[in-house]
């Protein structure tokens, strides 16, 4: 009998209802502007209703707020809290230290023998200093190997207009996924796996990216419209499109 082909994983979650996500993607959500906060507790209740565990990396700011949209939703949030179904790590941690804490919490998931992991995050990161920002992208790039470890789904949002270049540079490298202007990038051109990133120069990691950009004229609308288009090209998955 000749080969069959592989059959592609099954969808893991719709975002916005319509965009498909399989287990063990880390995706990056470019977007200009803060976007709608909605999203991501959308992403977080279906998954705390589905049994997964979940966290939200965000500024301590921005909790109440998701909270309150979480309970909006129908979440008994002090429940999950209690039960550490649903945790908020320190964001004003070293990235090492988070990487740790993410580590132990894949780990929890998985002794708790929980279906999925569920990885929120929302813009811890984007006024801080330059060597902070650097080792954050680092640990999102070994947070791809947490990913593949375990079925789990990362949403990284971004508001691109409070991003410096070599940041938003940065974003797109360690991501293999890119959501931008509404189109799912699932095979982000410039993705750089973890192994090669960290092994780089920052100047080597931006090099393609920095010459796609002068030839747009330095115009980031015109950036992400490329990225964009490269995932319309795409072939989408026969279950993907509804």
């Amino acid at each position: 009998m000749a080969d069959q082909p592989p059959t592609s994983p099954p969808v893991f979650t719709y975002l916005d209802a319509r965009v498909p996500v399989r287990p063990n993607e880390h995706i990056a959500i470019l977007q200009q502007g803060p976007g709608t906060a909605t999203q991501g507790a959308e992403f977080l209740s279906e998954g705390l209703h589905r049994g997964h565990k979940c966290c939200c990396v965000a500024p301590a700011e921005l909790r109440s707020g998701m909270l309150a949209r979480l309970g909006e939703f129908g979440v008994s949030v002090e429940g999950h809290l209690r039960d550490h179904t649903l945790q908020f790590p320190t964001a004003s941690q070293d990235p090492g230290e988070l990487l740790d804490w993410a580590k132990r919490f894949f780990a929890e998931a998985e002794a708790d023998h929980a279906p999925a992991v569920r990885w929120l995050e929302e813009g811890v990161w984007a006024k801080s200093s330059d060597p902070y920002v650097t080792r954050f992208f680092e640990l999102h790039s070994r947070l791809n190997y947490l990913v593949k470890e375990y079925p789990s789904v990362a949403l990284c949002r971004y508001d691109i207009n409070d991003l410096k270049i070599p940041h938003l540079f940065s974003a797109i490298a360690v991501h293999r996924h890119l959501l931008v202007e509404g189109t799912l990038v699932r095979d982000n051109p410039f993705y750089i796996p973890a192994e090669k990133f960290l092994s780089m120069s920052p100047e080597d990691r931006e090099r393609d990216l920095r010459d796609i950009f002068r030839d747009v004229e330095f115009d980031v609308t015109r950036l992400l419209s490329i990225l964009a288009g490269y995932g319309r090209l795409q072939r989408p998955q026969p279950d993907e499109s509804r």
